[in-house]
C-alpha cells in the first residue's frame, strides 16, 4: 500500500487565541483525522502535547514581548509570534519530513518558502487563504480557498486553477436542533448575567472600528427607537476598542450595551442568549461566526457580499450595511418576528448539510492528495 501523505497543520495561535483561523485549523485537525491516506499532525502555539500535536516555542502575540518585537521590525504583535516559531517548525520538518505544511500564518509560511533549500525537505506549501490575501500567490505552492469568489479573483489575476482548489471552511455541527425556547433563553440568561426581558443583539468579532465595522453596530443599534434592544459585543477587546466602547457609552449607556472577552468554548452561550446576530463587516474572508450564529438557529444580518451570500445560503438576511440606516431597518424588521423551532432547526440542518467535517472530509482529501500530486518542489 502507498504511504499516507504527512501534513502538517501549523497555525501558531491555536492555544493563544481564538479568531476565526485558529478555531478552523483546531476544528480541521479533529474533524479530519483518520482520512484515509492521510497522516495529520498540528503545530500550535500552546496547549498540551501529545504524538500528533505538537507546540511550537513562540513568542505569544497577547504578551508585551512580542509588541515589543514587531514595534523593531515595524510589524505587528502577530507577525513576531509567526516569526518566532520558525526555528522550531524547520527542527519539526527535519525530523519528520512532511509532504506537505498546512497553514495561514503567510509571514511564516514566507519564510519557509524562502528557506526550503537550506531546510532539505522538499516538503509543499499548502496556503489557506481565510485571511484573505490578495492573488497572485507567488511565495507558495498551492492555494486552499474557502469561497467561489476568492476562487474566480484568483483565476482573473492569471494564479492556475490547477495550483488552487475551493472547498468552505468546515464546522462542528451538534447532533439534534437548537433549543430556541423561552424557557432555555431565560437559563442561559440568568447564568451569563444578561436581561431577561429584553431583545439581545449580538454581534461577535474584533471589537474596532477596522474591518468588523462595531462602530457602525452601536451607531444603528441606537438609530433604534426606545425601547431599544440590549447590543452585546462580543470578541478580542484592546487599543483599538476604545472608541467603540467610547460611542457606546455616549449613544447606548451603560444600561443597554455590554462588551466582553471570553474563551472561545463559551461563545455558544451567548448566541444561545441572543435573538439575533450582526456583523457590520463589508467583507469577509469567510466568516465562521455566521455559521455559529446559524447551529444555534439565530437569525443573521449581514453585508449583501458574495462571500456573505455563500456562506449563509439562503439563511441570513442581506443588505447594504455600508449605508446608514440600513441595519436599523432591517432590525427593526427582524426583532419582532418570533423565531420558530422549525426554521431555528432548519438553520442547523442547513449548516450540517452544506459544511459540516463529514461532509467536506472527502473534499479537503482530495485537495491533500491534488496538492501532493501536482506540486513537486525542487531543492536545487
Amino acid at each position: 500500500m502507498p504511504q499516507p501523505v504527512r501534513i502538517f497543520f501549523s497555525c501558531s495561535g491555536v492555544g493563544i487565541i481564538d479568531r476565526g483561523i485558529e478555531t478552523f485549523f483546531r476544528e480541521a485537525f479533529d474533524g479530519l483525522r483518520g482520512i484515509e491516506g492521510l497522516d495529520l499532525a498540528l503545530y500550535k502555539g500552546a496547549g498540551t502535547e501529545s504524538d500528533h500535536e505538537r507546540v511550537l516555542w513562540n513568542v505569544p502575540r497577547t504578551g508585551r514581548i512580542a509588541r515589543l518585537l514587531g514595534g523593531c521590525i515595524r510589524r505587528n504583535s502577530y507577525v513576531a509570534e509567526q516569526l518566532s516559531t520558525f526555528p522550531s517548525m524547520v527542527r519539526a520538518i527535519r525530523k519528520h519530513r512532511p509532504d506537505i505544511v498546512f497553514y495561514s500564518d503567510s509571514n511564516l509560511g514566507f519564510q519557509l518558502f524562502r528557506w526550503r533549500k537550506q531546510i532539505g525537505v522538499p516538503f509543499r506549501l499548502l496556503f489557506s487563504n481565510g485571511g484573505p490575501c490578495q492573488p497572485p500567490f507567488p511565495r507558495t505552492d498551492y492555494v486552499h480557498q474557502v469561497a467561489p469568489f476568492y476562487f474566480d479573483q484568483a483565476l482573473a489575476a492569471g494564479v492556475s486553477p490547477k495550483l488552487q482548489h475551493m472547498v468552505p471552511y468546515g464546522i462542528s455541527v451538534p447532533v439534534g436542533v437548537p433549543d430556541v425556547s423561552k424557557l432555555a433563553q431565560r437559563a442561559v440568561r440568568e447564568r451569563l448575567r444578561l436581561p431577561l426581558d429584553r431583545r439581545i443583539v449580538l454581534s461577535v468579532g474584533w471589537i474596532a472600528a477596522e474591518q468588523k465595522r462595531m462602530d457602525y453596530v452601536v451607531n444603528e443599534v441606537a438609530h433604534l427607537p426606545t425601547p431599544r434592544p440590549y447590543l452585546v459585543l462580543l470578541g478580542s477587546i484592546g487599543r483599538e476598542s476604545g472608541p467603540v466602547l467610547d460611542l457606546a457609552r455616549a449613544k447606548l449607556g451603560t444600561e443597554d450595551f455590554t462588551a466582553r472577552s471570553i474563551p472561545h468554548a463559551q461563545v455558544m452561550d451567548y448566541y444561545r442568549a441572543a435573538d439575533v446576530f450582526v456583523l457590520g463587516s463589508l467583507q469577509e474572508g469567510f466568516g465562521r461566526v455566521f455559521l455559529e450564529a446559524l447551529i444555534q438557529g439565530l437569525p443573521v444580518i449581514a453585508h449583501d457580499h458574495p462571500v456573505m451570500r455563500f456562506v449563509l445560503g439562503h439563511h441570513g438576511t442581506l443588505a447594504d450595511l455600508s449605508k446608514a440606516g440600513a441595519l436599523a431597518d432591517q432590525l427593526s424588521l427582524t426583532l419582532p418576528t418570533p423565531n420558530t423551532p422549525e426554521t431555528a432547526a432548519e438553520r442547523r440542518e442547513s449548516v450540517r448539510r452544506r459544511v459540516s467535517w463529514s461532509v467536506l472530509a472527502p473534499q479537503y482529501r482530495d485537495m491533500f492528495l491534488d496538492c501532493a500530486r501536482r506540486v513537486q518542489p525542487s531543492l536545487k
